[in-house]
């Protein structure tokens, strides 16, 4: 019974709900942008609300577990603030990844106020680099939707961006005998004269980024990399703060440092790649592919360019479905990589239907 009124506790907080809320919105402004560059919702699919419930469950579990054995535990001042500064983190997301944020300005107010919990800041630190990386492991290139943005030479390109988040519920101790008045129905364990109680933490965590010139899966691959090696940082400093509290100012210096050297190599790095999702005047740029379609059961990647159709040079939207036309149950295509490889692949499509291919190109101007 005390356990179920536990969770109820998780179940009110204002920041799951605001997840919640965001999550709904956010799947609302990929439809609208879809049929704003497209005339169509490119992936009806509700997979934000699927991963927010599934994957917030799923390392709810492991870091409740993970805490309670470490015995990580916060004042309620600290898991108030960072709650609000949370709420705040979670309306950027859609542009900006600021779960981390939070985390950082706790950890140099536990330097200058309470120096005892940096290093459970920091394990919280790493636990969300840890989860942020698995959040965009094997993530499928439909669940991108392309942006037509236009270069510097008024020639459209596709920008993709991803923006996945969770609020899941994590498990950690509350000290002081003031939680007995304030929430006496939470389950309380007492070590001597030192009383603690239980509380499940909405923690917020993200990741979000865009894709210009690379390729979904390369990019992603690098991401899951730079995450791991933060998490690494994170607990091994927790250790060491734990161990020399005194120096806390430089262990928190020492991760900010290696965040942002992380990621200014990551930006001089995409940098010196000079390619991009460009509209193309040789061939057709495929940009998106639509679930469930033909083309899904394809090996077509976006920003491969079609160069032929049923042995058919194709320029532009016109003659590529005039030469679909040709064979009214199968598609053969000559396609041009990102990294410049020629392929060939085939499969069949809907009779009479070549419009239903699934292959989202730029679409035609007036």
């Amino acid at each position: 019974m005390e356990f179920l009124k536990l969770i109820g506790t998780f179940l009110i907080q204002p920041l799951l709900w605001l997840g919640i809320l965001w999550t709904i919105i956010c799947y609302s402004l990929r439809i609208r942008g879809d049929r704003r560059n497209f005339k169509i919702a490119l992936n009806k699919d509700f997979f934000e609300i699927r991963h927010f419930i599934k994957r917030g469950i799923l390392w709810g579990i492991v870091g409740s577990l993970i805490s309670l054995i470490i015995g990580c535990y916060l004042p309620m001042k600290i898991i108030v603030l960072y709650e609000i500064l949370a709420a705040v983190a979670i309306l950027c997301t859609s542009r900006i990844d600021l779960s981390t944020v939070p985390l950082y300005i706790l950890g140099i107010l536990a330097v200058l106020r309470h120096p005892t919990i940096l290093p459970v800041i920091l394990l919280l630190l790493g636990f969300n680099y840890f989860v942020k990386g698995r959040l965009t492991h094997g993530e499928n290139t439909i669940w991108f939707t392309p942006q037509i943005k236009q270069n510097r030479r008024k020639r459209r390109l596709a920008v993709y961006r991803w923006s996945e988040f969770i609020v899941l519920p994590l498990m950690v101790y509350i000290p002081g005998t003031l939680m007995e008045k304030l929430f006496h129905f939470l389950p309380l364990f007492h070590f001597g004269e030192v009383h603690f109680g239980l509380f499940i933490l909405p923690f917020f965590v993200s990741s979000a980024g865009r894709i210009r010139g690379e390729q979904i899966e390369t990019r992603m691959q690098a991401v899951q990399k730079q995450n791991l090696i933060l998490a690494v940082g994170a607990f091994v400093l927790a250790v060491v703060a734990w161990l020399l509290p005194h120096l806390g100012i430089w262990w928190i210096i020492l991760m900010l440092a290696l965040t942002v050297g992380i990621h200014l190599y990551h930006y001089l790095q995409v940098n010196k790649n000079r390619a991009q999702y460009i509209e193309v005047s040789e061939g057709i740029r495929v940009i998106a592919i639509r679930p469930g379609t033909p083309a899904a059961k394809m090996s077509l990647n976006p920003g491969d360019v079609i160069l032929t159709c049923n042995n058919q040079p194709v320029m532009n939207e016109n003659q590529f479905y005039a030469a679909l036309q040709l064979d009214s149950a199968y598609c053969h295509l000559k396609v041009k990589t990102m990294s410049g490889d020629l392929k060939i692949t085939e499969g069949a499509i809907y009779n009479d239907s070549p419009y239903e291919l699934g292959i989202v190109q730029f679409r035609k101007l007036n």
